[in-house]
């Protein structure tokens, strides 16, 4: 297995080494956004929406930063309540964008392996003819693999920070209803004083 990889790597020539720092560094903030991710998903009180000051996690945040900014005034409270949204979500999708480049970038790296690998090819007919097939297949080889392993990068990278976009989108609604319910609870207490 080592072996095999080894000798795609050393096939694909100096291009694989930024494509293999770009795997790692993608996959690296793949799993720290994911942690976050599941870390504030997991750290809310599933209890009563009702008991707003014993909740958890951003559920906290939100409601004390809301409480103690609120005006009293709808319109004022509204656009508060979208700010703070905007700032914790913000928070939350930060560096998916990042993952999303990350990904985009690694076929284009792939592909400037195979333009080597194409000129590499090129170079061995302009000196010997297409009599060397061993010249020429390294040349292809170089190509082949270089745009494989590109895509073998991009194709779940662009997959996970999908999925990571979806989360973070998911987490950004759940903030904004948290906040509604919540203006909502507090409009019907001052009501009923």
């Amino acid at each position: 297995m080592f072996d095999q990889l080894s000798k795609q790597l050393m096939q694909g020539g100096s291009i694989m080494l930024p494509i293999g720092f770009l795997a790692l560094a993608l996959w690296w903030l793949v799993f720290l956004k994911a942690w976050e991710i599941w870390v504030l998903n997991h750290a809310e009180n599933k209890s009563d929406m009702l008991h707003v000051h014993e909740t958890q996690g951003w559920q906290n945040a939100l409601s004390k930063e809301y409480l103690t900014s609120r005006s009293g005034n709808e319109e004022l409270d509204v656009e508060l309540a979208r700010v703070l949204v905007d700032r914790h979500a913000g928070y939350v999708e930060k560096g998916i964008t990042t993952i999303m480049v990350l990904a985009a970038t690694a076929p284009l790296l792939g592909l400037l392996g195979t333009v080597s690998g194409m000129v590499d090819t090129f170079d061995v007919i302009a000196q010997f003819g297409t009599g060397n097939a061993k010249g020429l297949a390294s040349g292809i080889s170089q190509a082949l693999v270089t745009t494989q392993s590109g895509l073998i990068v991009a194709v779940p990278g662009m997959m996970a920070g999908g999925f990571l976009y979806r989360k973070a989108n998911k987490l950004r609604r759940r903030m904004e209803l948290f906040l509604s319910r919540m203006e909502r609870m507090i409009t019907n207490k001052e009501a009923q004083a």
